[in-house]
């Protein structure tokens, strides 16, 4: 089950866009308050119904609408439309829900620390109806239950036939993801005196809660998938690899290095190749390694909010530079600092009035603020030396 496009009119600050999405992996970016978050909530809805009071019609408009197309799997797209149009935060808004929409959509939201959580007992596989499951669809899924979720899985594969095929492969798939994310960590037991967690590092082993922030966000994100995979499809049991749904992630860079930001839209179509992705995000470096139609770069033009047109081709962005993101496809204005600009405009003056002085002083403010190793050191000292002569 897919998206295949949506129509949002008059919703939260976007007047009306269609936006079509790619099958595996969207990457929706923006500036803040230019709808990506309405965006995926519009999606959300789609899937959920029942009440909820998280969008809201524009202000300027009597009523929104969002109609979304769906592939359902066998070739066929069903459209579905609902209203929005409450525009008090404290009035819900009501829409049918679709029994066979609910599960097939797992959101995700800003909201992925992990606490520590002491394990007197496991508990047994929560039931998921499809109210419950709206819910989580709406409000995002439930990361406290991840743990139990792992545990509870490595004590029954102990046992011959407890866990099912489909269990059994989906755990082992899980224990791999330690060392998906790097390959220097690798999960190492669940003790079984206190129920936590064992994780080898180069550093040796240590309690699950003790990785980093980084790391736990993105063990939360690959748990909390498989984990809401198998609740919600427990009488027809699904393996990760298989499912088809829609994966909702906001933000998608929370707590991240770059260099994981860069890794981590690979690293979630690898464990779920069948699954079809659209997260938001500020990141350059998860832009820069995406293909072109994964990217839907939003921009306001004529005081309306639309998709911008990128360039294509064979490679998407992986050959341009951060900057070259930043300004191209995210839209700043500048990568330079205002105590550069006024640096740099000192410095011109200095040249365009045959004024050495000046010039040195501007000169010593901007060898104090560029890159050790930047090329415009050179032309700049060599614009001073021919000034002094």
């Amino acid at each position: 089950m897919k998206v295949k496009r949506i129509k949002i009119t008059g919703v939260g600050g976007i007047d009306d866009i269609v936006i079509s999405f790619d099958d595996q992996m969207n990457i929706i970016s923006g500036p803040n308050g230019i709808g990506k978050t309405t965006i995926l909530e519009s999606v959300a809805h789609a899937f959920s119904g029942y009440e909820s009071q998280l969008l809201k019609r524009k202000v300027s408009s009597e009523r929104g609408s969002v109609t979304t197309f769906v592939d359902l799997g066998d070739g066929e797209v069903e459209e579905r439309n609902f209203q929005v149009a409450e525009f008090s935060p404290r009035k819900n808004e009501n829409t049918s829900p679709v029994e066979h929409y609910v599960k097939y959509l797992i959101s995700l939201k800003v909201t992925r620390t992990f606490a520590y959580v002491a394990l007197d007992s496991v508990s047994r596989d929560t039931s998921r109806d499809p109210y419950g499951t709206a819910s989580s669809n709406k409000y995002g899924i439930n990361l406290i239950e991840i743990k139990s979720w792992f545990v509870n899985r490595y004590l029954y594969s102990a046992h011959s036939g407890a866990l099912s095929a489909v269990q059994t492969h989906n755990f082992s798939q899980a224990k791999k993801f330690f060392s998906l994310l790097s390959s220097d960590f690798e999960f190492s037991r669940v003790d079984a005196g206190t129920n936590e967690i064992m994780v080898n590092t180069p550093a040796g082993e240590i309690y699950y809660e003790y990785l980093s922030s980084g790391f736990k966000s993105c063990l939360s994100i690959l748990f909390g998938i498989v984990k809401e995979i198998e609740f919600r499809f427990a009488d027809s049991e699904i393996m990760l690899d298989n499912f088809d749904g829609v994966i909702l992630i906001d933000e998608l860079e929370l707590h991240l290095h770059p260099e994981w930001q860069a890794k981590i839209s690979s690293i979630l179509t690898q464990a779920f190749p069948s699954a079809q992705f659209i997260t938001t995000t500020h990141s350059p470096h998860i832009i820069q390694t995406a293909m072109p139609k994964q990217v839907v770069a939003l921009h306001y033009t004529d005081g309306k909010i639309a998709r911008k047109s990128l360039p294509s081709n064979d490679y998407g962005y992986q050959g341009w530079t951060v900057e070259e993101v930043l300004m191209d496809v995210m839209g700043l204005g500048d990568t330079r600092t205002a105590v550069y600009h006024v640096a740099i405009q000192s410095f011109q003056r200095a040249v365009d009035e045959d004024d050495y002085k000046a010039g040195s002083l501007a000169f010593g403010e901007l060898e104090k603020l560029l890159h050790p190793e930047n090329h415009l050191r050179k032309l700049l000292a060599f614009q001073l030396g021919a000034l002094k002569g």
